[in-house]
């Protein structure tokens, strides 16, 4: 006799996993399996079963220090393919695409993750100068302290939120990053008076990163637009054509987000 499976038993289970990925919310974004075992009411075998599960897969990881679980890589990136329909990737597009012709250099978009506290590189369009160039993988994540497009972002952010964010554990790259909050807090105060933000080898050796700030139609920043490069490269005239650009462009996007001028995307 043939034993046909249970499809409702394939559903159920389904909606077991994504009642314990929902657990993972902005205000709570850890868990212990004990504590989902008693917010979800699951049984706990079933809890254990779905955290591993989830955990091999990368949509949890388990905090190492204290053996809790966050969301993991892959629930990020699923986040960022689904970003392809976001306002902010469509509408800066045609931007970028511009941009990237002015100055010939790789162009980033990142965009404000407040849940994880990171910048998140959700398009690039790289550049058609010939030799070394600096280019990242869609869907890498940055924290806001190292790097011009993730510290321009920090920059823009309420002086309540910098504070939480700098008085947690703040991780050095290379001799060049900077982890000393005086100094972070006066690289913040300058990059809101300029409107952009220079680093120099903060997150990778021999590289030069700008960036300026995209703010949505509340006025809080969404993202930025960064440009990286080899310092070989950075001539005074190349730096001060790029800083113009990108200024320029983040401008834009910005406008179009609020609506105040026409698009054609």
């Amino acid at each position: 006799m043939e034993v046909k499976s249970d499809p409702s038993a394939g559903v159920a289970l389904l909606v077991k996993a994504f009642t314990v990925l929902d657990m993972f919310q902005v205000d709570r974004p850890t868990w212990s399996q004990a504590e989902l075992v008693r917010a979800t009411k699951l049984n706990r075998s079933t809890v254990n079963r779905l955290v591993r599960f989830l955990a091999s897969t990368g949509y949890l990881t388990q905090i190492a220090s204290t053996g809790r679980y966050s969301l993991g890589l892959a629930s990020i990136e699923l986040g960022i393919r689904a970003s392809d329909g976001f306002e902010l990737k469509s509408v800066s597009q045609k931007e970028m695409a511009r941009l990237a012709d002015a100055i010939q250099e790789t162009v980033l978009l990142s965009a404000y993750d407040a849940s994880r506290s990171v910048a998140v590189c959700i398009d690039q369009i790289v550049g058609k100068n010939e030799g070394l160039r600096v280019y990242e993988r869609i869907g890498s994540t940055f924290p806001l302290h190292a790097g011009a497009a993730p510290k321009v972002i920090l920059a823009y952010l309420p002086e309540v939120e910098q504070s939480k964010y700098l008085s947690g554990e703040l991780q050095r790259f290379t001799n060049k990053t900077i982890i000393d909050v005086d100094d972070i807090n006066k690289q913040l105060k300058e990059a809101r008076t300029l409107g952009y933000c220079i680093s120099w080898e903060e997150t990778f050796v021999g590289t030069v990163g700008y960036a300026a700030p995209i703010l949505g139609v509340n006025g809080a920043v969404i993202g930025s637009f960064g440009v990286s490069l080899p310092i070989s490269s950075a001539t005074t005239k190349i730096s001060n054509n790029i800083i113009t650009q990108l200024v320029s462009s983040a401008s834009t996007v910005t406008k179009l987000l609020h609506g105040s001028i026409g698009s054609d995307i």
